[in-house]
């Protein structure tokens, strides 16, 4: 049931958290428990019931140094009631549990330091999965946001490929893919005109970390978040048509 609950298909994560919610039980909710199991009838009204469980995180205790903009999500959970936690809850905590000495030291955006946000910005990581964005289109920009993608920098790295970009041979990095590279010049312009028509000007700032969508202006944002998640998209896609040798490098023109 558990297993069901938390949306997993294998049993270990779900009998690593029943392992911690033994370990949390009281001596006499171990006695309960074991007269219940062996007596197999109801209990009776006199008969104190079940402890009101909660499940969150424990305080962080880890001698690593923790990131301002931690990619880790334990400070966010607040601890609830187990027997009502949605499935969601418990498999961030359970995720977020597993890997944390591994995320808590992480940035939760890899253009923190590539492109440091303005006062007030943040990337919007809700705009990458909105009803309008298709899923194959949210899954590239989502690992855009993380660094998750290839460059020639990182594949050099175990390939005998060049770390030089395949447009136009300076070193490529992420912001080179992204940012710099001088095939981008005419996607940009395009979408500089496209925002004016919204009221909106269009930054670097604004390409990476898009739009937070609002009540009153809920159908622009969307519209917007749509339109720069697509342009990233062409980008990716042109790159990897190039390193593929298909005829069609324009990242403008597959936009």
């Amino acid at each position: 049931m558990l297993i069901r609950c938390m949306g997993l298909s294998r049993p270990r994560t779900p009998w690593r958290v029943l392992q911690e919610v033994k370990a949390a039980l009281t001596p006499a909710a171990w006695a309960y428990l074991n007269r219940a199991l062996r007596e197999g009838s109801p209990r009776p009204p006199s008969t104190p019931g079940l402890p009101d469980l909660s499940i969150g995180p424990l305080p962080h205790r880890s001698q690593q140094t923790r990131h301002p903009f931690t990619a880790s999500q334990l400070h966010e959970l607040q601890p609830i009631s187990f027997h009502i936690a949605p499935q969601k809850y418990l498999y961030t905590l359970t995720l977020h549990l597993l890997h944390a000495h591994t995320v808590v030291s992480r940035p939760d955006t890899k253009w923190r330091d590539l492109l440091p946000p303005l006062e007030g910005e943040q990337p919007w990581w809700a705009s990458l999965y909105s009803t309008l964005v298709p899923r194959p289109v949210g899954d590239i920009n989502w690992r855009l946001l993380h660094g998750a993608v290839s460059t020639g920098v990182f594949l050099t790295r175990f390939t005998p490929i060049p770390d030089t970009c395949p447009f136009c041979n300076v070193r490529e990095t992420l912001a080179h893919v992204y940012l710099e590279c001088a095939r981008l010049q005419p996607l940009f312009w395009l979408l500089t005109n496209i925002l004016l028509r919204f009221w909106l000007h269009f930054s670097l700032h604004l390409f990476i970390y898009t739009l937070p969508i609002r009540g009153p202006t809920k159908s622009r944002d969307l519209l917007v978040n749509l339109l720069l998640a697509l342009a990233k998209t062409a980008i990716y896609k042109t790159r990897e048509g190039r390193l593929a040798n298909e005829a069609s490098c324009d990242c403008r023109a597959v936009f």
